[in-house]
Order: structure tokens, then sequence, then C-alpha cells
């Protein structure tokens, strides 16, 4: 890819973010967070793809006794496809990559609190060091609060894919994970998940898969799928930044 190229293509994902960050000022709606790995202690998180145990709860209960309602998979479904109105007092928990941690420090809390999630699992990562194994994977998925998603086979960019090795990304993962699991596999999100990783032909080839809907990485609601369409839906990344900044409003609020 030329520079040039790089730089519209950088151009549009700024762009984009910045129009979803305004509608969204403007078009309250359901919230799908993610989450990456769960720390034990603040001082060990190091990344905006990491989060302290504390802060992961700390988070989680704010949403509940301001009486946000945590969605169940179906409900978000009948929201996307356009069954049910958008309930913007509503959120749902979704996890990237799948770190161990989701299942020794995230799982016990959201079960405990019977907050349903899904996991979107990349095959390659599967009983690598730090990521979950196929047997907590299962163990998961036998509970109604769980639902698996696809995270590709390999964590990498699709921008760079040839159609046949996206193609491939999309079919064998989904493959993999409803043998390894039993569950149907509706759901997709892109790795990475910017403009920057995904292209317009990206989008619109997983549009002829078996999954009903997938995610981005760009922050936003989905009052904004008329935007982004529904193989291109808005996430927010929680990071301890973002839970310091909500604690600090809801302080100077008081």
């Amino acid at each position: 890819m030329t520079p040039f190229k790089l730089r519209l293509i950088r151009e549009q994902n700024r762009l984009y973010t910045i129009m979803l960050k305004f509608i969204s000022k403007l078009q309250r709606g359901p919230i799908v967070y993610i989450f990456h790995d769960i720390l034990e202690h603040k001082e060990d998180v190091k990344s905006e793809f990491a989060l302290s145990q504390a802060s992961f709860e700390t988070f989680l209960k704010a949403q509940l006794q301001k009486g946000r309602k945590p969605l169940t998979f179906n409900q978000l479904t009948q929201q996307i496809e356009g069954k049910v109105p958008k309930d913007k007092n509503s959120f749902y928990v979704s996890f990237d990559d799948c770190n161990t941690s989701v299942y020794t420090k995230g799982y016990p809390f959201l079960k405990k609190h019977k907050i349903p999630f899904i996991l979107f699992i990349t095959k390659d990562l599967i009983g690598k060091k730090n990521f979950l194994t196929a047997e907590q994977i299962m163990t998961m998925a036998k509970d109604p609060l769980c639902t698996i998603g696809s995270h590709a086979v390999n964590h990498k960019m699709f921008r760079y894919f040839t159609p046949d090795e996206a193609k491939m990304e999309y079919e064998y993962s989904h493959r993999y994970l409803q043998q390894l699991t039993g569950q149907a596999i509706d759901c997709f999100a892109f790795p990475y998940g910017r403009r920057v990783e995904v292209s317009s032909q990206n989008i619109k080839q997983l549009e002829n898969t078996d999954y009903k809907f997938a995610f981005s990485a760009i922050a936003g609601n989905l009052k904004q799928q008329w935007l982004s369409g529904k193989y291109y839906l808005p996430r927010i990344n929680i990071s301890e930044k973002v839970v310091s900044r909500k604690i600090k409003s809801k302080k100077d609020g008081e």
C-alpha cells in the first residue's frame, strides 16, 4: 500500500470516528462494551487493553446502580435486527481475544451479578500463554449467560487479506467454534476493528456469511446502526482512563 493511500485510509478512520462520537451525543442507545485482559492490580496495567479487577467491577456495578439493564444475547440480537426498539438504558458485555483472566477474574463477577456476555475468540490464540484453554471456553459456553462469537482464526488486519484468505478466516473460525462449543456462532468481531484495518470489501464479504451481525472497535452506540450497518457495529473499549474519567465526573457532579 502506498503512503498516500494509507494516509487517506487513516483520514477516513479519523473522520468516521469523529462522526460517531458527535452522533453519540445526539442519539443515546444501547452500548456494547469491550473488555480485554483483567489484571489483579492497577499498577500492573500498562495499556488501554487491560483493566484492573477493581476497575472492571466498579465500572459494571456503576451501570447496574444507574438502572442500566444488561441485555441477553437474544435481546441484543432482536434490537440489532429491528424486531424490538433499541433501549437506550441497556448494555452488553463483550471480551476480545479472551485472556485467561476472563475465566479467573471476569466470569465469577458476571455470574454473581447475572450479567450476560460474549467471548470473541481468536482460534489460534486458544491455549496459548495467558489465553483461554478449550476446556475453559467449553465450561463457560455451557452457562446460559455466555455466548461465543468469532474473532477470526488469526489476530491479523483483515484489510491485507485476499478475498480467499478473508473467507477462510470467517468460515473456518465459525466452523471450529461451533464444533468446539455446540453453540450457533452468530456474531463476529473484527480484530483491531478500525477502518485502518478493515476495508469496505471486508465488511461486504462478511454480509454473505452465516454471521447475523458483526462489530468494529470504533466507539459509539447501537443507535448509530443506520450509519455503521449491521456488520460494522460500534462498541466502546473500557480502559483505566475511561473508568477514572467516569468516577471523576460522578464526583464532580456531587
